[in-house]
């Protein structure tokens, strides 16, 4: 029979032999284990695949400016404005600098006008302001709805009407600053007198606004201008006629509401390419309310 204390000494080694390995288990486990990525998504785990540099370091961060970075918020666009009385001289200049680039066009040039651009257009804009057409009773007289359908060429010429035409098409990036500017210098009939040598007789745009927004002349030749054309000219024939309104002056009577509706839809579906559109919008949508 053999004594505990040999049998304890044999069981030892193994007990020993067991611990080690045991250890070195555990240890390789752990340390395996903590080397490793943790474990990603299988389109996060494809996408590293097929592009390993794309994978963020550990201690990436977004920068400023860096797409995704919930800091970093877009600047919105500003809407561009109509000018007001406080730009009135930069109106008169941009008038001028306009008829400057215009001289400097090879179309201009090879029509050699009599006289540069800013005197030969004021010319033009003189004989209509001179020469109203009829609003009123228009309808009475086959002949005067001839006579209103081909008003402007009969006031202006062919070749004007021509010239005008090629300046509206070729210049359309221009044409409604220019406009906004006339526009505002209309409030300003002195500025009109001394600085560009045009004279406004009284009620002259009234007469004009009302041809454009209410008679068969008016509306024939706006149906065959471009739309920027016909919009802008419909938008300040009616701030035109309201002006006249606030005024006391409208002596034709003539309700702005169906202009107001049809322009305002005109512009909300088809003017994206308006460069002054939201501006228009703002300032239908207050006359739309006070004309209800």
């Amino acid at each position: 029979m053999k004594s505990t204390s040999k049998r304890s000494s044999s069981l030892f080694i193994p007990l020993v032999v067991l611990t080690l390995m045991a250890t070195g288990a555990f240890w390789f486990f752990f340390h395996h284990s903590a080397s490793q990525p943790p474990p990603q998504p299988p389109a996060v785990a494809e996408d590293l695949q097929a592009n390993p540099s794309s994978a963020p370091l550990a201690d990436e961060t977004l920068l400023p400016g860096t797409p995704g970075n919930p800091q970093e918020q877009a600047v919105p666009t500003p809407i561009p404005a109509l000018p007001t009385k406080d730009d009135l001289p930069q109106a008169v200049d941009k008038i001028k600098a306009f008829y400057q680039y215009l001289d400097q066009q090879q179309y201009i040039q090879a029509r050699h006008l009599d006289a540069p651009s800013h005197i030969y257009m004021t010319r033009l804009i003189q004989l209509l302001l001179d020469a109203p057409p009829v609003v009123t009773r228009e309808t009475d007289e086959l002949s005067t709805i001839l006579k209103n359908s081909t008003h402007l060429f009969r006031i202006l010429g062919k070749d004007n009407i021509l010239l005008s035409k090629e300046i509206l098409n070729r210049e359309k990036e221009k044409t409604e600053e220019l406009m906004a500017n006339y526009f505002l210098l209309t409030e300003h009939p002195e500025a009109f007198d001394k600085d560009l040598s045009l004279k406004i007789p009284e009620g002259a745009l009234y007469q004009y606004a009302c041809f454009f927004l209410n008679t068969m002349g008016g509306k024939l030749y706006l149906s065959r201008r471009d739309s920027l054309t016909r919009m802008v000219v419909s938008y300040y024939a009616i701030l035109i006629v309201h002006q006249a309104n606030a005024q006391g002056k409208n002596a034709h009577g003539l309700q702005l509401q169906p202009a107001l509706d049809l322009l305002t839809t005109e512009i909300e579906e088809g003017g994206n390419h308006l460069h002054y559109k939201e501006a228009y919008l703002d300032t239908l949508y207050d006359l739309k309310e006070k004309y209800q």
